[in-house]
């Protein structure tokens, strides 16, 4: 008759597990060196985040006697248990806001689909971070290692990539699907171009309220700008070995901007979605992804002249369509001073700054306007010579991310932690950045007007 591990014998005291040990047992005892490391700390704290999806371990660490501000001074970012597991909700409620997904990890019910995310002290700063997949019942389980420093890119890299294995992987239980580096690439500066200032928490500080609300394709202009984009074929089949730190920056903009591409195509967030969820039915990526895209793309050669087209519009670098400056200015004002109906003026109808529009108006009728304002500057940016089309990306950008913010705004966020956004102060920065972008355009307008171009004889 075999003997009960947990009956202790006559005469011995029974050992007790350290949480972390319990834990393990408790979701099947996954052995891997790093998890059999973290186990042997016997002050081991253990934080099950808000949708219980991330159960985040790590060191027990004192508390300290007062807050300070959350303004690390550096890039890294210190983890703890508790505030990692409010983080990686952040990470996840901004992952699922880009594709306009509910949170339905628990769909298929038990507990597969968890992401187990251990904080090892002993690990190095710099070494490779990678999700580990291990089969669950019928399903999937995520395991993340961690040291206790690490950058905030780095983090959420890691965090986006395990969310999009849970969700390609949400139904497969036979084998795993893997994504495409550009793909996790692109959401991850997504994420990281488009969510609240500080979105890794540090350990005993304030919360930061403020929001990124500029600066959302800056570094893809910047990059693209001293740099030639990467095609369609470079960003599917990057040769990481031979890339060092330049060249990484430049494919992470150009994975951001071919996402970004992608999104706005029709239905954009909802076809990721099913690309992504399709990735099991295929052995390569790209069967998938032709398959959902069909009407757009038939093959990859259309893929790949669809992309170009779509950098030559975003750079706009075809100068001999260009418009001239004075002409491009003069469309940009128009486009800038909407025709609509004052408040108590009757029937009569003047041009009205976009800056009211955004500051007076609800938001109901504002946004009619604003997303006519974004049709028109797009039709605009077309034409634009290239030291005039910086300044339209930058409105455009300003107009969209307001849309966006104010549409969420007055409603509680989706994870603990985020502060709850106020209207007032998002049409306060709208205004604000408004007015800066018209200040850059009256000192474009006071420059000179560039030479047309030259063109070659034929010879």
């Amino acid at each position: 008759m075999p003997t009960d591990p947990t009956c202790p014998e006559p005469g011995r005291v029974p050992r007790t597990r350290p949480p972390f040990r319990r834990l393990l047992a408790h979701l099947g005892a996954f052995l891997v060196p790093w998890i059999a490391a973290a186990a042997d700390f016997p002050d081991t704290h253990t934080a099950i985040s808000r949708s219980g999806q991330f159960v985040v371990s790590g060191p027990r660490t004192p508390q300290p006697t007062a807050l300070s501000p959350s303004t690390p001074s550096d890039s890294f970012r210190e983890l703890q248990a508790p505030t990692l597991a409010v983080s990686c909700e952040r990470v996840k409620s901004e992952f699922l806001r880009l594709l306009q997904l509910p949170d339905l990890w628990r769909a298929s019910g038990g507990q597969a689909g968890k992401i187990l995310v251990g904080i090892d002290p002993l690990r190095s700063t710099n070494a490779p971070l990678t999700v580990q997949v291990t089969p669950f019942k019928p399903g999937w389980q995520f395991l993340i290692a961690l040291p206790s420093r690490t950058t905030e890119d780095r983090l959420v890299r890691i965090l986006v990539q395990a969310l999009v294995l849970e969700l390609a992987n949400r139904s497969s239980p036979s084998r795993v699907a893997e994504a495409p580096l550009w793909l996790v690439e692109g959401l991850t500066q997504s994420v990281l171009r488009s969510a609240p200032k500080n979105l890794v928490l540090q350990p005993h500080s304030r919360t930061d309220a403020s929001f990124l609300m500029s600066g959302r394709l800056d570094h893809v202009r910047d990059q693209l700008a001293r740099h030639p984009p990467l095609s369609f074929h470079q960003l599917s089949q990057p040769d990481l070995d031979r890339m060092d730190e330049r060249q990484w920056d430049l494919y992470a903009a150009c994975a951001h901007l071919l996402v970004r591409e992608l999104s706005h195509l029709p239905q954009g967030p909802h076809r990721l979605t099913d690309w992504i969820a399709r990735l099991p039915d295929h052995w390569n990526w790209q069967s998938g992804f032709l398959e959902v895209y069909r009407p757009e793309f038939h093959s990859l050669l259309d893929v790949e002249k669809w992309w170009s087209l779509s950098l030559a519009l975003f750079t706009g670098r075809n100068a001999a369509q260009a418009w001239s400056r004075e002409f491009t200015l003069r469309k940009l004002d128009e486009a800038l001073h909407p025709v609509g109906l004052l408040p108590g003026a009757g029937n009569q109808v003047s041009r009205v700054p976009l800056e009211t529009i955004v500051r007076d108006w609800d938001f109901p009728r504002q946004s009619q306007v604003l997303r006519r304002f974004l049709q028109q500057i797009h039709a605009v940016r077309l034409h634009a010579p290239p030291d005039i089309a910086p300044l339209i990306f930058r409105y455009s950008d300003a107009v969209e991310e307001y849309l966006a913010a104010r549409r969420q705004a007055g409603f509680a966020p989706a994870s603990r932690g985020q502060p709850i956004l106020s209207t007032r102060i998002l049409v306060r920065d709208a205004v604000s950045r408004l007015r800066e972008l018209d200040g850059e355009r009256a000192r474009l307008a006071q420059l000179p007007e560039s030479p047309s171009p030259q063109h070659a004889p034929p010879p």
